[in-house]
């Protein structure tokens, strides 16, 4: 497990967070939202929100989906608290997709907004998160093709944020590891930049070192154009499943 975080070409100020506990089997990343006082504060915050309760159910119990929940809700709770204490922080959010790699061999998944879960198995990509964003609304509906120019203008509005309303609904997910599968944790400044096709490459050749390829995919996404701050976590479900082996 690894991660890489860095702030692109464009943008001088990074406002992604992101933190792996390996022992524990918990990744999590969180992207500021862009144009929002204080993105990279409601960040930091719903980071350490989340990683704080989901330690905390580690340590006393077997996780479940109700955890990954309420950690999404702690982390719009102390969002939103932290936004009405400072004037200046009003206004703020950030998405969130955080994973745990369970004792049982298995994933929980839970995410809001534009930030991913992706699976690399048997040389195949699958995104494992939709989208919470006007985009994708509206690719859905076919009002819309996502590569179309109009497109463009679209990305970054979210339908969904942590931090921005009293109660926030998370996507929660569940699933059995692979002995040989990638997963990686991103911002949008990656999938803005690099293409499925070119990522999948890089889980192919480098997966397996995860240090390697987290630090491939940020300086591909800079290499073409570093447009927004870039984020990945990559996890390698060989260890993943060893953990799981261990701790079952």
């Amino acid at each position: 497990m690894a991660m890489a975080s860095h702030a692109g070409r464009v943008r001088l100020r990074n406002e992604d967070r992101v933190a792996c506990h390996a022992d524990s089997g918990l990744a999590v990343l969180a992207d500021g939202m862009g144009g929002h006082a204080g993105g990279a504060e409601a960040a930091w915050i719903a980071v350490a929100a989340w990683m704080e309760r989901m330690e905390q159910g580690a340590e006393t119990a077997h996780l479940h989906e109700a955890d990954l929940r309420e950690a999404v809700l702690l982390a719009n709770d102390r969002v939103r608290q932290a936004a009405a204490e400072d004037p200046a922080l009003r206004g703020m959010g950030t998405t969130l997709v955080g994973a745990c790699f369970r004792g049982d061999g298995s994933l929980l998944h839970a995410h809001v907004g534009d930030s991913r879960l992706y699976q690399f198995r048997e040389g195949g990509l699958r995104c494992l998160t939709r989208d919470h964003s006007v985009l994708r609304e509206q690719w859905d509906a076919g009002m819309i093709d996502a590569g179309s120019p109009g497109a463009a203008h679209l990305r970054g509005l979210l339908t969904r944020a942590v931090g921005v309303d009293d109660l926030v609904e998370p996507d929660v997910g569940v699933m059995r590891l692979e002995q040989d599968d990638i997963y990686l944790l991103c911002s949008d400044g990656l999938t803005d930049m690099v293409a499925d096709a070119a990522i999948a490459e890089v889980l192919a050749t480098l997966g397996a070192n995860p240090p390697l390829a987290a630090e491939h995919l940020i300086d591909l996404a800079n290499d073409r154009g570093g447009m927004d701050n870039v984020s990945v976590i990559v996890v390698s479900s060989c260890a993943a499943v060893r953990l799981g082996t261990e701790l079952g």
